[in-house]
């Protein structure tokens, strides 16, 4: 009997092991912060048109937000396009750089989403200001921008033009009416065509992650930024459940590296930091560069862009 009771014991504790991503739900809890810490979303809006739009991309893109204020405002007097206005004056005078109030630091952000309104079919001048005032060096710009008629394409290629060294995708012209839907395909194909890595913070110390090109890694960067409790398991793994599922194209690797993050059905994320040979099957996100033993103890991971 106790014979029994022992071997009993035995495969519990087997079927434990093998099985942990499926029966050991961890807490999940994604970044409830607007900021991702590497992008931005800055904008002029002498409406709140554009503004509106802004807001909405930032929260899709877990971006910080930045409005530029101009020194001097701009009132409905100044933008009566049918009259000598301001604003007339200021896009037909090629030197006009109207000044910007606020300091605006942009030095910790890679990716920046540019918004402006359509004035005369182009940038309005402030947003030469903001270019000729900060150094845009190495960061990509995501233009969008509000008008009733006129596309985008103009002001993108008056902004190359006036400096050739910007790093400029092609943006995007919306309308109030637009759906959050279309918010989130814009914000998903620029990040998309972006982000080849991703960072790790892990006990204090910053990770990068390769990321594969699949579907599994692009969806998984829409849910950054995020802050995963991950258990110990097997001593070679961290792993937790997402509450949200991935898509997923498991396949066996024959050899687990140390540094693999692999998805574990379609919602367990593992992180593997010793290396071995398995037969089990896995889609593989990326993969982190010089991880160390991690040890036996439970982590906390935060993932960010």
């Amino acid at each position: 009997m106790k014979k029994k009771v022992f071997l009993s014991l035995i495969l519990i504790m087997f079927l434990f092991l093998v099985v942990g991503c499926d029966v050991k739900k961890e807490n999940v809890t994604p970044n409830k912060s607007t900021s991702s810490g590497f992008s931005a979303v800055i904008y002029f809006s002498a409406t709140g048109t554009t503004k509106s739009i802004a807001e909405r991309i930032a929260k899709a893109s877990n971006s910080e937000i930045i409005e530029i204020i101009p020194k001097e405002k701009y009132t409905s007097a100044d933008l009566d396009y049918n009259h000598d206005c301001r604003a007339n004056r200021e896009q037909n005078d090629s030197k006009s750089r109207p000044l910007i109030e606020n300091t605006i630091d942009i030095s910790k952000y890679d990716t920046i989403y540019l918004g402006y309104p359509i004035w005369w079919g182009t940038i309005p001048k402030i947003i030469l200001t903001l270019i000729d005032t900060y150094d845009f060096t190495g960061k990509t710009i995501i233009p969008f921008c509000t008008s009733g008629s006129s596309g985008i394409s103009g002001s993108v290629d008056d902004l190359r033009k006036y400096n050739s060294n910007l790093i400029i995708n092609d943006g995007k012209r919306f309308s109030l009416s637009d759906s959050d839907e279309v918010i989130r395909e814009f914000v998903g194909v620029n990040m998309n065509e972006e982000v080849k890595n991703i960072k790790a913070f892990i006990n204090d110390n910053e990770y990068i992650i390769n990321l594969e090109d699949n579907e599994t890694a692009k969806k998984f960067i829409e849910f950054l930024p995020l802050e995963l409790n991950m258990s110990e398991l097997n001593g070679n793994e961290k792993y937790a459940n997402l509450d949200k599922t991935l898509p997923e194209n498991s396949a066996n690797p024959g050899r687990i590296n140390a540094g693999d993050m692999m998805l574990y059905g379609d919602d367990c994320l593992v992180i593997f930091y010793k290396s071995f040979d398995t037969t089990y099957s896995y889609t593989k996100i990326g993969h982190i560069d010089n991880l160390p033993d991690l040890g036996n103890e439970n982590i906390t991971v935060k993932f960010e862009n």
